[in-house]
């Protein structure tokens, strides 16, 4: 499995800042006004490639 190391980005524009998620597989996030915002994407992004968890308990 790949590891996954997630950098969110602050993006200068006049302003504002912007916030750019991106992550060491390649992937990148949208550019966003938040911060909050780039880490739902990354928590996103993560569940997406975590592998499932077998139950315990049927």
């Amino acid at each position: 499995m790949a590891h996954h190391l997630i950098e969110i980005r602050p993006v200068p524009v006049p302003g504002w800042v912007l916030h750019w998620p991106m992550c060491t597989c390649g992937w990148e996030g949208d550019l966003v006004r938040t911060y909050p915002l780039a880490q739902d994407q990354v928590d996103e992004h993560l569940a997406d490639h975590s592998p499932a968890q077998p139950t315990l308990f049927d």
